[in-house]
């Protein structure tokens, strides 16, 4: 279909409608930051990333009936991929932790950005992010992860605008935290 003039709650109409190209251009739309609000949910297992992302589209292809156009689609949208989100962290054995080792792995010297090292940043990052307590992981997950705008992640969460602010604010002074301290940490060896 790929019909970019085709704005989300029509093709959600359509979609309901039993459209496939609409549920196929959703997903064309949606995928990559759908993916990137899991990341810090899945942890660095790129394939658990690719079952959750799989799974919002899923449950939205099977509760597309549920949406009410009066809303926007990418809220209901992002709200089944935080819910996925959370059941994968609840359902998981064991939550995945920092090991401040990790930060020795990184080149610090190198200033050429190698992939390695930059993909080893990456999945150290989602570690750091998957350590948040869920109330601040989730505000993480949104801004940064999809680059969502504070209004539209406090309509998601159902809470304040400054609320969600805080929660960012509050994320990013424990993220700065736990790099400080693997870093005084290094530098004490």
């Amino acid at each position: 279909m790929k019909n970019k003039s085709l704005s989300d709650k029509d093709l959600a109409r359509r979609a309901k409608q039993g459209d496939i190209s609409a549920f196929e251009e959703i997903y064309d739309r949606h995928a990559t930051g759908i993916a990137r609000a899991l990341a810090s949910f899945a942890g660095p297992d790129r394939s658990v990333l690719d079952d959750l992302t799989q799974e919002v589209f899923f449950r939205a292809i099977d509760g597309i009936g549920s949406y009410q156009p009066t809303h926007p689609f990418f809220h209901w949208l992002y709200t089944i991929a935080l819910n996925v989100g959370r059941n994968h962290v609840r359902q998981r054995s064991k939550i995945v932790v920092l090991d401040p080792n990790e930060f020795d792995r990184i080149p610090l010297d190198d200033h050429s950005v190698r992939d390695e090292s930059a993909e080893l940043m990456e999945e150290t990052a989602i570690r750091l992010v998957s350590g948040l307590p869920d109330h601040l992981r989730e505000v993480v997950s949104l801004r940064i992860g999809s680059g969502m705008p504070y209004g539209d992640i406090a309509e998601v969460l159902g809470i304040p605008e400054g609320t969600a602010r805080s929660r960012m604010f509050n994320a990013v002074k424990i993220l700065k935290g736990e790099l400080g301290g693997s870093h005084k940490k290094r530098e004490r060896k």
